[in-house]
């Protein structure tokens, strides 16, 4: 086996603590993490060896050690509930915040993105990330890849299906490191139905993701399109209450096999086109009819809704037999995260279609949006004179409660 060129850290008598992540089946059958990984991915037909052997080896690396930390940071975190506990905890003003919209960066995905939407893609670790959740007031929090995702190598199958597990694996992995306090939402190597039909299966029912990511568009496609039906299909038919975060992609046309970024403007697509970008799937969702159809599927809107609410009559008054059924959705299977700086003044745009406030959730999109940003953004949900105190206490984790039930950490 070609598991001899690859990492491989620890034995399998730690196997045992780490059931949550892998089948009892494949631990008993495994060596190691790694060897559970590469079994796991040879019983879905997906060769990981198709990667860069630079990036298979630092990925394999990176989730061998943090498995590896397991048990020391559970014990830190006992430590700090307690000393918090003894403390009071005065400072920050709440501790039990759900973010929804977050991402995780791992050192070896930072490699192959350098930048994402014309940015720097972020520094980021673990570590700094649940230091930021401590900070905050943050309890809990759904980490997710964010764009490109699995999309890196256009057009080329085989790797974007090997990408896919391998980020699953990496975020789960974070996630059983702090077990209590991280969920995540799971890439799939879309625009490849089938493939990511079966990634979607094994990420939920495996790993223990709480949902699925898609980006706005994948390969020019956005997510009404007609090949993706199937996918949407498999997911509402898994039973129960599936979630799909949407999170904005950098915009595309094709030219033959190539795709050019089609950011008509000077400005970093991750600045302003992102919002376009999530009005443009939100809109072909719609229309398509796909939010109408497959009903055990909630959505998870980021920045509430970006540029789409101040488009939404304009889209369904030229359609208008699903004009009341759509709001419905809106109103009932959307969810709106606050990611940003959208609590200032964009909110109330959102509020003027009849959103029940229950749909609003918060959201920081760390790492992406910076520090300097996030006392701001929070500071203005706390401020806003258009809720409660009740109705900021539901934004903050109450509303995010209802929405994942018993898939939250």
């Amino acid at each position: 086996m070609k598991t001899s060129t690859i990492f491989s850290i620890f034995a399998s008598v730690f196997l045992s603590s780490i059931s949550v992540v892998y089948a009892a089946e494949d631990v008993a059958t495994a060596s190691n993490v790694t060897d559970a990984i590469i079994s796991n991915a040879e019983a879905d037909g997906i060769d990981l060896f198709a990667l860069d052997p630079a990036i298979l080896n630092s990925a394999l690396s990176e989730i061998n050690s943090v498995y590896g930390q397991v048990e020391e940071t559970a014990a830190t975190e006992r430590r700090r509930r307690s000393l918090g506990h003894l403390m009071g905890r005065q400072t920050p003003d709440r501790t039990d915040i759900i973010d929804v919209h977050t991402h995780a960066v791992p050192d070896w995905y930072k490699q192959m993105v350098p930048t994402t939407g014309g940015n720097p893609t972020p520094t980021w670790t673990i570590a700094d990330h649940v230091t930021f959740m401590n900070n905050q007031g943050i309890n809990k929090a759904i980490i997710a890849i964010s764009a490109p995702g699995a999309g890196v190598y256009p057009g080329q199958k085989g790797l974007t299906v090997a990408l896919a597990r391998f980020l699953n694996e990496q975020v789960a992995a974070y996630c059983r490191l702090y077990s209590g306090r991280l969920g995540f939402y799971a890439v799939v190597p879309l625009p490849y139905t089938q493939e990511a039909i079966a990634e979607a299966r094994y990420a939920i029912q495996n790993l223990g993701a709480v949902g699925v990511v898609l980006l706005s568009n994948h390969e020019t496609y956005y997510l009404g399109h007609p090949s993706f039906k199937p996918f949407f299909q498999a997911l509402n038919g898994l039973g129960g209450r599936q979630i799909v975060y949407v999170h904005p992609n950098t915009p595309y046309v094709k030219s033959g096999s190539q795709l050019i970024e089609a950011n008509p403007t000077t400005y970093p697509t991750g600045n302003i086109e992102f919002y376009f970008e999530t009005a443009r799937t939100l809109m072909d969702l719609t229309l398509t009819q796909t939010i109408h159809n497959f009903t055990n599927i909630h959505y998870v809107i980021p920045h509430v809704g970006g540029a789409f609410p101040a488009a939404i009559d304009r889209i369904l008054k030229s359609a208008p037999a699903i004009y009341d059924s759509s709001l419905q959705i809106y109103s009932t299977r959307f969810w709106w995260d606050s990611a940003g700086p959208t609590y200032y003044h964009q909110v109330a745009g959102l509020l003027g279609y009849g959103i029940p406030k229950s749909q609003l959730l918060f959201g920081t999109d760390f790492p992406y949006a910076p520090i300097f940003t996030q006392a701001g953004s929070l500071a203005a949900v706390k401020a806003s004179t258009l809720f409660t105190a009740a109705e900021k206490t539901a934004i903050f984790k109450g509303n995010a409660a209802n929405l994942f039930g018993s898939k939250l950490p």
